[in-house]
């Protein structure tokens, strides 16, 4: 295992190199200081807002104890989750990673408190039986709302684990590094990456951070947007971010259309047209 390690940095081709290399960039200076403790406000009224829905904000089976506070299904609870999920600036790194096929299965938030025991070792795609293709098929884009360091229980990762084609098995352990960075950062990590939530151990304090997670639109997203979004919230939003949502059509996207009595038909001008046969493998969606 390699022991360098991505450093931050406020130079796209840095953090481009650092992706390539380490599996991970962090980039600085993507939020201003009042964008982000407006965010972080809207945040943590959100997680009222989410208890309040029936939408726990505590106690999911992928934590190890009560001290993660998990805030789902963020489009519902303020419009600037939807504007954050699909800032440019972090799409470019998603399409570096993933192509210009790819879909939002997932925003989300954790804000952990002092006492946080680490998070098992995983990697974003590890839902995917080995061995992997050597392109990644998901990726994440944290939104730091606090600083991240050691103490705090931030982010912790094995360098170059992206490259290993599998993900850790259950109750595995390896040497990792802690990622520290400035509130306002942006932190890109390839779906194959193995890593974790670390310990806090801040005698005081919050961490928050919002995890935007992107994937190959053939995957299955991790919310089912149809039936997690409030009708209200759907009314809102554009037809073009459903469709990054993958709201209208299924893997085989245009091709299929639905009938004249289901109930949504996707707008005809998203169709582009694309003649490619779906369910096969090429050029423009191999992994």
């Amino acid at each position: 295992m390699t022991t360098e390690q991505a450093t931050p940095t406020n130079s796209p081709a840095q953090a481009r190199s650092d992706l390539d290399t380490h599996g991970i960039a962090i980039v600085t200076d993507v939020l201003s200081k009042t964008e982000v403790s407006d965010i972080r406000q809207r945040l943590f009224d959100a997680v009222e807002a989410s208890e309040a829905d029936g939408v726990p904000t505590r106690g999911y089976p992928f934590d190890p104890d009560l001290h993660n506070i998990r805030v789902f299904h963020l489009f519902n609870l303020d419009p600037v989750f939807v504007d954050l999920i699909q800032k440019p600036y972090a799409l470019d790194f998603v399409r570096r990673v993933l192509g210009d096929d790819f879909l939002i299965s997932n925003f989300s938030a954790n804000i952990t408190e002092p006492g946080n025991q680490r998070m098992a070792l995983h990697a974003d795609q590890g839902y995917v039986l080995p061995p992997w293709p050597t392109q990644p098929l998901a990726c994440n884009v944290s939104w730091l709302l606090d600083d991240l360091n050691e103490e705090n229980g931030g982010t912790r990762y094995v360098p170059g684990s992206h490259r290993y084609g599998h993900g850790p098995a259950a109750g595995e352990s390896r040497e990792t590094f802690g990622v520290e960075a400035p509130a306002g950062s942006i932190v890109i990590i390839d779906g194959r990456l193995w890593h974790q939530t670390g310990e806090n151990r801040a005698s005081d304090g919050y961490r928050a951070a919002l995890f935007g997670y992107y994937a190959l639109r053939w995957l299955r997203p991790q919310i089912n947007w149809n039936t997690a979004l409030w009708p209200e919230t759907v009314a809102r939003l554009e037809p073009s971010f459903l469709h990054l949502l993958g709201y209208y059509t299924g893997n085989t996207e245009f091709q299929v259309p639905n009938g004249k009595r289901a109930p949504l038909r996707a707008p005809a001008e998203l169709d582009t047209g694309d003649k490619f046969f779906a369910l096969a493998p090429n050029e423009k969606h191999r992994v």
